[in-house]
């Protein structure tokens, strides 16, 4: 065991999640002690981007909803962080049967393009985005949007809000019903239902309500430099702060006595104590594997463990040389969207249908020189083809990489339909996969948001004591959900640290008169790897 180091606050993943509740942390209270620790050696977890031979690539996410009003942005504001962001214009173009639909930003110009394509539809699409807009601020004006739901505010909505009423309860498949009758329409709102994994059926009228709203009125922003560029600028806002940053370091188990939480043990042996325990990693890898089943309730368990995971996919992360990508989309479709989740229930993956990013044309300063960037991905789940033809032992073969090569090649092909002569200008071809994805971010079964969206989700207080959990494990899937969850997260906890000084149960480690704390809990941690040894 190595040397014991002591924080206020230890964050568990460099995440959306975990970076947010560190700056809300360390704005707010300056003088706390806040370790966050993170496996890789980069921030961000699926907010990410690297770079390989000179070609730049996002790694997971590609554009942020309404980053200038979010609640998440303006908190950032207020505490002076400040980043550029690109406007995402078209939101999408769709491919559909040799035809081009452009999915504009600004509502006005997408209804234009619903005249053009299908005029007898576009009175309806627009009764349908007055509708958006009134559940919208139905929902803001009665407070469910942010605070708990009481009886009050069900009555207020019952007798007060009809339009909300009306499709409280309904899905997003039935509210394109009421105002669309062309079933061609659905494709070009098929990437709202895309962002979560799910089917129209399972997508409630009120989040895509909001979605649409947001989508069309304010729109998709990408940060300049790349979503990788964004999060380390986070953690340079956080370090700034006074908060701690250490790559490298993957947890082996979160440590807890008597239902308390105590602090944390790396992989490496190092035991690091703090009073509070943030964890922004998979949910169930830390109640199972990091926690550990003993410390939980059988109901809390069993809870877990029916959670299903949302979809997740792969990503071909393409480097270009001398072939100019300006005149294309910098985000399209192209096949069926309604079809791509349906398809990977069936068949655990879709190959046929895939989305296109081409960051330099949003971002100009993506593009270096005669180098391009071109990411191509898709829905598939982590055990198609006997889990990518690496069995349940999941060791990547021979046959392993033949099948990726397989998948690059029919990606390449499809996408050859749009750009041809593609894979002549191809110098650089890497293919993640679900694995990689589980791989690099521990999510289970490399899944893309966390658990499904369409079920409850526990929220952030966990069964131990000083235990929180943040991110999309919490407050469902998106870069928007895990930001505002590491802001909730951390705006409890400062409050319950402030209580627990009052009541004298806390000090920050700085203070003198830890001295003989400290020295008790490391007789507490002494203590139980002495005895887990003895027990082995």
């Amino acid at each position: 065991m190595k040397e014991i180091e002591n924080y206020d606050v230890i964050i568990i993943g460099a995440g959306m999640g975990g970076l947010h509740t560190g700056i809300y942390l360390q704005n707010k209270n300056p003088a706390l002690r806040t370790l966050i620790v993170e496996r890789n050696t980069y921030p961000g977890g699926y907010v990410s981007g690297f770079t390989n031979n000179g070609f730049y690539f996002d790694s997971a996410a590609e554009a942020i909803l309404d980053i200038q009003n979010n609640n998440a942005n303006k908190a950032l504001r207020e505490f002076g962080f400040k980043h550029a962001f690109h406007k995402l214009d078209p939101n999408q173009v769709y491919y559909i049967n040799n035809k081009q639909f452009n999915m504009y930003s600004d509502l006005e110009k997408f209804l234009a393009e619903i005249k053009i394509h299908h005029p007898d539809q576009a009175e309806g699409v627009r009764s349908l985005f007055e509708t958006c807009q009134q559940i919208t601020k139905d929902v803001e004006d009665c407070g469910l949007k942010d605070e708990k739901i009481t009886f009050g505010k069900i009555l207020k909505v019952i007798f007060k809000y009809p339009t909300l009423r009306k499709y409280a309860r309904k899905s997003f498949r039935e509210l394109l019903d009421d105002f669309i009758t062309d079933e061609r329409l659905f494709e070009y709102f098929s990437l709202f239902c895309l962002w979560f994994g799910l089917k129209y059926e399972e997508l409630d009228a009120t989040v895509a309500a909001h979605i649409l709203n947001s989508a069309f009125t304010k729109g998709m922003h990408y940060p300049e430099g790349g979503m990788g560029s964004f999060a380390l600028n986070l953690v340079k806002h956080y370090e700034a702060r006074g908060g701690t940053m250490q790559y490298g370091s993957t947890v082996r188990k979160i440590i807890v006595k008597k239902k308390v939480v105590k602090g944390v043990e790396l992989e490496d042996g190092t035991i690091i104590s703090s009073k509070y325990v943030v964890s922004n990693g998979d949910l169930r890898k830390t109640v199972f594997d990091y926690v550990g089943k003993k410390h939980f309730s059988k109901r809390y368990l069993t809870r877990i463990q029916r959670l299903r995971q949302s979809i997740s996919g792969y990503m071909m992360f393409v480097g270009l040389e001398n072939l100019d990508l300006s005149e294309y989309p910098p985000h399209f479709i192209i096949g069926k969207g309604t079809e791509i989740v349906p398809k990977v229930r069936d068949e655990n993956i879709n190959l046929d249908s895939i989305g296109v990013r081409i960051s330099s044309n949003i971002d100009p300063t993506q593009r270096k020189g005669s180098k391009e960037s071109l990411i191509v991905l898709g829905f598939a789940n982590n055990k198609w083809n006997n889990f990518w033809k690496t069995g349940k032992t999941m060791k990547r073969s021979i046959d392993y990489r033949n099948l990726k090569k397989e998948v690059m090649q029919k990606l390449i092909s499809t996408v050859e339909k749009i750009i041809p002569n593609l894979s002549k200008h191809i110098v650089l071809k890497r293919l993640a996969t679900p694995l990689t994805f589980e791989n690099f971010n521990q999510s289970t079964d490399g899944s893309w948001y966390g658990p499904e969206y369409h079920q409850k989700l526990p929220g952030f207080k966990s069964p131990i004591k000083n235990l929180f959990f943040t991110g999309s494990n919490v407050k469902g899937g998106g870069v928007t959900p895990a930001m505002d969850s590491g802001l909730e997260t951390g705006k409890f906890l400062l409050k319950k640290i402030e209580r627990d000084y009052l009541k004298k149960s806390f000090y920050p480690v700085s203070s003198k008169e830890t001295i003989v704390a400290n020295k008790e809990l490391l007789n507490i941690l002494l203590q139980e790897s002495f005895d887990g040894k003895k027990r082995k």
